[in-house]
């Protein structure tokens, strides 16, 4: 049994001030029995009495309470001989927890007002609290670890060894920074980290006086007003307001809207004062500058044996599992759960869910006498948990016995009256089981928080649910979300697994299924679904033929066929025999494309993966060939024209000359005379235009119908260049003065909005809550301009721009502002140390666009300008527009570059 720790007995004897805490005892503790007025001979009659006892049958006895907490200060009481043996009387039935802990509470306050009448007073406060955070902080460490299967002495050992856990990069990397996140995946181990470098601040503060005084916060524990708790728990510890250091554990723990309020918050709070810190730990870097975090790195093959050995693990772990697998237990977390599977004799699980269920399924196994019980009050206790987006009150989830069931679990810990999970992850998972449960049949209806703060969990239930489940749930979440649907199913189910176990369905019903979930994308995303059911646009929509292979698990093969190919209605088909490649026949069937390879299949929503790739490349390539027309939008017209005319007459350079109608005219008739029959004509990299358009174009050339003609010549739609190029320094923009640059930068990017705002409103606003920009729309860009200073790493003459977007309200038209600045890098927007945008706070965002997802949002870019191809703003517009469906899934890789 574990014994009680140093800084717990510190924090005993000094709170209780060397006197019995029995109420109206006030027993000196500390005796002086020698005869010699001269020379003090002191004997220690106190004893540490448990309130809870230290073992399960003795006065008190509670076998959920974990091992950790019997020892800690919060659970002893400091009293003379007598009045310990009373209390103990009759197994302790004569006092109660609440009664002793009142007594306790008592007493110690009162030595807390004494002491305070002292000089030393906050001194006395200083160290009192740095030892208790000291004390907690271990706590929380070996909770953790007992919570993923690692005996309690073990747990206890591990927590008493600062090496472990320890990142060095971290603390390499923070010295110097006012703000330093450390990022990592669930399981990485930067909790830990975290909690290492807090107690290394704290124990250098207990011999310093004046080095910071560490604060640790957990974002669960955080209500709305984080500075005021940051400033009370100050006050509290006796350190000066000044220099603090505050460690903040799950930045992004309950959705990334909150997160983003916290790092606004912290950012004011860190730079009002000079010596002010802030180390924190996130999954994501949403909203913090490059320098301001490190991701944490894997353990390296000798670290994880050596975690291995420190826990009396099999070391043949770090090397005898296939190559997945071994990724994963380079997390500390993984590690753990699969020592503590292979010493119970089972199978090391093969992905992050089943690491999870695995955990799981040996914390249940503690309570085996209560184990439906205790899974359904966690379930309770997770949809509790994400919903208050903290702790819960013990209250909420039952009476004492079922709070002693979820405690006994040890994945859930108990403190004062709330009760919380002791890996947050678990929160996420657990709702997860609830949405599996019962669905989210009010998901329509859900805020923006309730959303952003429910989608981890439904990452999880998609992750690990049955395919009749995963399917229900993300057909309802199509219909209502689409775009955070994709994002879950991105999220949720990797496109690889190395070594699937799991066999597939038989091929019908695999083809079955993708059908299914590709005819739900592509009806639920917006017009742009029904351009690609179009057969001659795309094969997204073509019937399917399927075969699975049951020798290999995962082995898939699918082949789109050519409808006319197909009996009317029939939409999939089982591949029995074997593909003619000289006639692209299979069965008799024309194909119109094949795809093979490994499915996940340990993820039963596989399909809803495969079928969103195929979306995906159908969208990556509309976006790619510009062809999504917009008749209705003269900006992109007019682009359109002046784009085609330049190509037709081939005229190449960058200073847009004007071109003669008559010369669009000719060159339009000599196709047409070398081409008698021609139906298309490619004009450009990215248009095909069809004889009956050229026809149009001809016909409104000779009548100067275009807005683009001006004196029987088309004119870029744009400033040109009004300096001799020869007087340039390099640059393009080298050749504008700075008021046509000016001029230039604001009438391009105004058209860009508008192009942006119309592809979205014509082909996918179901999707455009989930838009970066979309979300945010209308909006304003505030921007700024200027020439590079001297010594400036750049090519001659190139700009430096800048932009700021903030929404404007629903019933405004978006707009463009450019300002031209002396030098760039003496503007906010290049300082890392910028707070918030002037007049926009996140607040304020949400209150004006509470329906959009939380990655839409205020912005600042530092942007390179590609104003002087062809079509600049519509190149502008379909790249917003591409990373925008890349955050949610629907593009993959890089923006096409037309510059």
């Amino acid at each position: 049994m574990a014994t009680i720790k140093d800084v717990d007995r510190k924090l005993l004897w000094v709170k209780s001030g060397d006197k019995c805490a029995f109420t109206g005892c006030h027993q000196e503790l500390t005796v002086n029995v020698s005869e010699s007025s001269e020379r003090r001979k002191l004997v220690i009659i106190g004893e540490e009495a448990h309130i809870v006892a230290k073992e399960d049958d003795g006065p008190r006895g509670d076998p959920s309470m974990p091992s950790v907490e019997r020892n800690s200060h919060e659970n002893l009481l400091l009293l003379c001989p007598t009045h310990h043996t009373l209390i103990d009387k009759e197994k302790g039935a004569n006092f109660s927890v609440e009664t002793l802990l009142e007594m306790k509470r008592i007493h110690e306050e009162s030595v807390a007002a004494q002491r305070n009448s002292n000089s030393d007073a906050s001194l006395h406060t200083r160290r009192d609290s740095l030892l208790s955070g000291l004390s907690a902080s271990r706590a929380r460490l070996v909770s953790r670890w007992i919570a993923v299967g690692v005996d309690p002495d073990k747990a206890e050992e591990l927590a008493d060894d600062n090496s472990i856990g320890r990142s060095e990069a971290f603390a390499n990397f923070y010295p110097e920074k006012k703000i330093a996140v450390l990022l990592g995946d669930f399981g990485s181990g930067k909790t830990v980290a975290l909690e290492r470098e807090y107690q290394a601040y704290a124990l250098t503060a207990l011999e310093d006086p004046k080095a910071p005084f560490p604060l640790y916060f957990n974002s669960r524990n955080l209500g709305s007003g984080f500075q005021q708790s940051i400033d009370d728990q100050i006050t509290r510890s006796g350190s000066p307001q000044t220099h603090t250091t505050i460690f903040l554990d799950g930045l992004d723990e309950f959705g990334l809207e909150r997160s983003l309020e916290i790092v606004d918050e912290l950012r004011s709070w860190v730079f009002a004062g000079h010596k002010r810190k802030v180390l924190a730990t996130s999954r994501n870097a949403e909203n913090l500058t490059n320098g301001e975090y490190i991701s944490l790195p894997p353990l390296t093959d000798e670290e994880l044996v050596a975690l291995l050995e420190k826990i009396g693990a099999d070391r043949s772990l770090a090397w005898g599992t296939p190559s997945d697998i071994s990724d994963a237990l380079h997390r500390p977390l993984f590690a753990l759960i699969a020592a503590d599977c292979r010493k119970a004799g089972s199978a090391v699980p093969n992905s992050r869910g089943s690491f999870l269920e695995a955990l799981v399924e040996r914390a249940l196994s503690r309570t085996s006498h209560f184990n439906d019980d205790a899974h359904s009050l966690l379930v309770k206790l997770g949809r509790l948990t994400i919903n208050s987006g903290g702790t819960v009150a013990s209250s909420e989830v039952g009476g004492k016995g079922d709070q002693r069931k979820l405690i006994e679990t040890r994945l859930v810990t108990s403190k004062g009256r709330v009760l919380s999970f002791t890996l947050p992850v678990l929160g996420q998972y657990f709702a997860g089981q609830y949405v599996l449960e019962n669905g989210l049949p009010e998901i329509a209806g859900f805020s923006a928080r309730k959303r952003d703060q429910w989608r981890e969990a439904i990452v999880f239930a998609v992750s690990a649910g049955s395919w009749s489940s995963v399917n229900r749930l993300l057909s309802d979440l199509a219909t209502a979300d689409p775009g955070l649907s994709a994002w879950v199913t991105t999220k949720a189910i990797p496109s690889y697994e190395q070594n699937p176990t799991a066999h597939l369905p038989d091929s019908l019903e695999c083809a079955t299924r993708l059908q299914t979930a590709r005819d739900k994308w592509l009806s639920e995303i917006g017009p742009i679904g029904s351009l690609l059911q179009n057969p001659e646009i795309s094969i997204t929509s073509a019937p399917l033929a399927v075969a699975t292979d049951e020798e290999r698990p995962g082995s898939l093969s699918v082949a789109f066929i050519d409808p006319a190919s197909c009996s009317p209605g029939e939409l999939t088909v089982e591949i029995t025999g074997e593909v003619d490649t000289k006639r692209g026949e299979i069965d008799g069937r024309k194909i119109l494309g094949t795809v093979w390879g490994t499915m996940p299949s340990s993820f039963s929503a596989w399909p809803w993966m495969l079928s969103l790739k195929w979306v995906r490349n159908g969208i990556s390539a509309l976006l790619k060939h510009r062809a999504l027309p917009l008749s209705e939008n003269a900006a992109f017209q007019e682009e359109e024209v002046w784009s085609i005319a330049r190509n037709l007459t081939e005229q190449k350079g960058f200073t847009h000359r004007p071109i003669p109608c008559s010369a669009v005219i000719s060159k339009i008739d000599e196709a047409f005379e070398w081409f008698p029959d021609l139906t298309h004509l490619s004009v450009g990299k990215n248009l095909i235009m069809s004889r009956g358009q050229l026809e149009d174009l001809r016909k409104k050339c000779a009548s100067n119908e275009l807005p683009n003609i001006r004196d029987g010549e088309f004119h870029r739609p744009y400033p040109v260049t009004d300096i001799d190029p020869g007087q340039g320094s390099g640059h393009i923009a080298s050749c504008y003065s700075d008021p046509t640059l000016r001029d230039l930068v604001e009438q391009v990017y105004t058209n860009a909005l508008s192009i942006y705002e119309g592809l979205v409103r014509t082909y996918m606003h179901p999707l455009k809550r989930t838009l970066h920009l979309g979300g945010a729309s209308p909006v304003a860009f505030q921007c700024k301009l200027s020439r590079a200073p001297e010594g400036a790493w750049r090519i001659g003459g190139e700009p430096m721009f800048s932009r700021v977007v903030v929404p404007l309200p629903v019933e405004s038209s978006s707009q463009v502002s450019v300002e031209f600045v002396e030098n760039l890098y003496n503007e906010p927007e290049y300082s890392s140390g910028r707070i918030n945008i002037p007049g926009m706070n996140r607040a304020t965002f949400r209150r004006m666009r509470p329906d959009s997802v939380s990655w839409s949002s205020p912005s600042v870019s530092l942007e390179r300008l590609d104003l002087f191809n062809n079509s600049p703003a519509t190149s502008l517009a379909y790249k917003w527009l591409w990373n925008d469906l890349k955050q949610i899934g629907l593009t993959e890789g890089i923006a096409p570059n037309d510059s």
